[in-house]
């Protein structure tokens, strides 16, 4: 049976080429206090919503799994450096469902005056790649609606966007101004399409078939009726 379990971090890197001139590492303890007093400096509305539990050193000591330490825990943190300072510049958190199978990003975040260099690209693939290989069957996406970046990075690594959700996090707008926002949700399949069970047209209630239809093009129900039968339908 499949446990998803993590690995050493070269090994769930197989396959991807990190940025030139960047390192990738797992967090350690030691690195807890610069990454957080980091976080809340390149990224101020991280205090408010579910983000903001990565301002909390707890938050790591609890959840997440460091270097040397429980690799039972549900959360992975690696860490992006510049080669030649040494210097934090990126951070991606990683978080998995075994019983689901299912790993998502929990949070990705690039130093300000790095942005645009390839290191929010990688933690789209990174996510594909160490859910590959860690045994994952599905890769979840959340992205925010704030910038483009984030969808691009998902769409332009096949990506399919599933659903914009309504609500669901909270988040600062615009100085002093907080509120619940929309976010994009994305997925990638990494299992072979005869696994995945297709819903059963008749019960699927109309919004729903428009908008499976809409996402994933004609159900297999549809597409098995004839041509003929098809135009006197929508005729």
């Amino acid at each position: 049976m499949n446990v998803m379990r993590w690995l050493s971090l070269e090994e769930m890197l197989s396959g991807l080429d990190t940025p030139v001139g960047c390192t990738a590492e797992q967090l350690s303890r030691d690195d807890i206090p610069r990454l957080t007093t980091l976080l809340s400096t390149w990224y101020p509305d991280i205090r408010v919503g579910t983000e903001s539990r990565h301002l909390d050193p707890s938050f790591y000591e609890r959840e997440v799994y460091l270097r040397g330490e429980s690799p039972e825990r549900p959360l992975y943190a690696i860490v992006c450096r510049e080669q030649k300072s040494g210097d934090i510049i990126g951070l991606l958190t990683l978080e998995r469902n075994v019983r689901g199978l299912q790993l998502s990003a929990a949070l990705g975040v690039v130093e300000p005056s790095r942005r645009g260099v390839g290191i929010g690209s990688l933690g789209t693939s990174a996510l594909e790649v160490v859910g590959r290989n860690i045994g994952a069957e599905v890769v979840l996406y959340y992205s925010t609606l704030k910038t483009p970046l984030g969808q691009r990075n998902a769409e332009d690594r096949g990506y399919t966007l599933v659903g914009l959700v309504p609500a669901f996090d909270v988040d600062a707008i615009a100085p002093g101004m907080v509120k619940r926002v929309y976010e994009a949700l994305y997925a990638k399949v990494l299992v072979a399409q005869e696994r995945v069970h297709v819903p059963a047209w008749e019960m699927l209630t109309p919004p729903t078939r428009a908008l499976f239809t809409h996402l994933f093009g004609p159900h297999p129900a549809q597409s098995a009726v004839a041509p003929e039968v098809r135009e006197q339908r929508h005729g």
